[in-house]
């Protein structure tokens, strides 16, 4: 077999647990003993690709990050590479897509989307700033941050009053609709009277 010379990817550090370690140390044992075997399916193959897809998965753990996935990947793919001298890319495409494969439906485990890095700059700067009092932001300098601030809490009470108002009709027909009916005198005299209500109340303001 063909030995990879394709330099992999760099692909960033992840500190693994001994249990991980463990687990794709296994994994490499079980994958090439399937390497060993005919392809044709067979009890014990199926059993130790069983046991493979275990592994990995407990490697993976429950909620693997982008990185560690790729991490994981990559150490599992040179382990098996440099004891069998097979092609990064026969190894993805033949070993690894069926081991993804599985893993998503035996365990619902799949590879997490790649992170927006400029994305969490920004979403971690907003969160510092959101985290800042007045008196900070402008101690930096930070107006055009403390305008924006303002114009938010501005849109709020607007919003929020907006809102109050919608409620307000909403009870206030619910409670004229309850008066006609319970008390049909006096909500005809309110109805009559409405003009003389509002004269009323207008002189009270001034």
């Amino acid at each position: 077999m063909k030995q990879n010379t394709k330099p992999s990817k760099a692909v960033d550090a992840v500190e693994l647990s001994t249990n991980q370690k463990d687990s794709i140390h296994n994994a490499v044992n079980y994958q090439l003993e399937v390497i060993q075997m005919d392809n044709i399916y067979n009890q014990d193959r199926a059993s130790l690709k069983k046991l493979l897809h275990e592994n990995i998965a407990i490697a993976m753990t429950d909620e693997p990050s982008y990185t560690s996935w790729n991490y994981i990947h990559d150490v599992f793919r040179g382990e098996v590479c440099k004891a069998t001298g097979m092609e990064f890319e026969s190894f993805d495409k033949n070993i690894w897509a069926d081991i993804t494969k599985n893993l998503e439906l035996e365990f619902e485990l799949v590879k997490p989307k790649s992170p927006n890095v400029k994305s969490e700059q920004k979403s971690e700067q907003r969160a510092k700033i959101e985290a800042m009092t007045d008196a900070e932001l402008k101690a930096q300098g930070k107006i055009v941050e403390l305008a924006k601030r303002e114009e938010k809490r501005i849109k709020n009470a607007e919003k929020l009053e907006n809102q109050d108002k919608k409620d307000f009709v909403k009870n206030f027909k619910t409670s004229m609709e309850n008066l006609a009916k319970n008390e049909y005198d006096f909500a005809m005299y309110i109805n009559s009277n409405i003009n003389k209500i509002r004269s009323d109340f207008i002189a009270s303001q001034s």
